[in-house]
């Protein structure tokens, strides 16, 4: 273990970004909505894939970077420690939209009201295995 130390590394291969995060607070339910922005793989040469396919690869992350996503998550009272989904969305479910290659990009998720801030994580997983989260921390309006 110790020849080990210091030669191995994990690297973040992506970056998700979202748009704000919609809270509305109304009597005895909470909505939230949640948008995808933006998906980017840092280091997409990281990815065992001949020159041709890595050439395809781009071209998609290039003109649409959302598509690379396979499933994704929304835990509406993270912890900052278990990730508890309230909401999900997985390519080939046509339940949330009609596309059966895309997720969507929008998650509607109507809760229990909190009073006071409100902790939201997102987490996705890409085609390739790897995922990405992001957790952004709203007020209450």
């Amino acid at each position: 273990m110790e020849k080990l130390r210091g030669q191995v590394r994990f690297s973040s291969l992506q970056y998700l970004t979202l748009h704000p995060i919609e809270r509305v607070i109304r009597d005895s339910e909470e909505t939230l909505i949640v948008r995808l922005k933006n998906y980017v793989l840092l280091s997409p040469e990281a990815i065992n894939l001949d020159d041709a396919n890595r050439q395809k690869l781009q071209a998609v992350a290039n003109k649409e970077p959302l598509a690379l996503i396979e499933y994704w998550a929304v835990d509406p009272d993270y912890d900052g420690q278990v990730f508890r989904s309230g909401w999900q969305d997985y390519r080939g479910n046509t339940a949330n939209d009609a596309d059966p290659l895309r997720v969507t990009t929008q998650a509607v998720l109507t809760v229990a009201p909190k009073d006071g801030p409100r902790k939201v994580c997102v987490r996705v997983v890409d085609v390739f295995g790897f995922e990405a989260e992001v957790v952004t921390t709203i007020d209450a309006k």
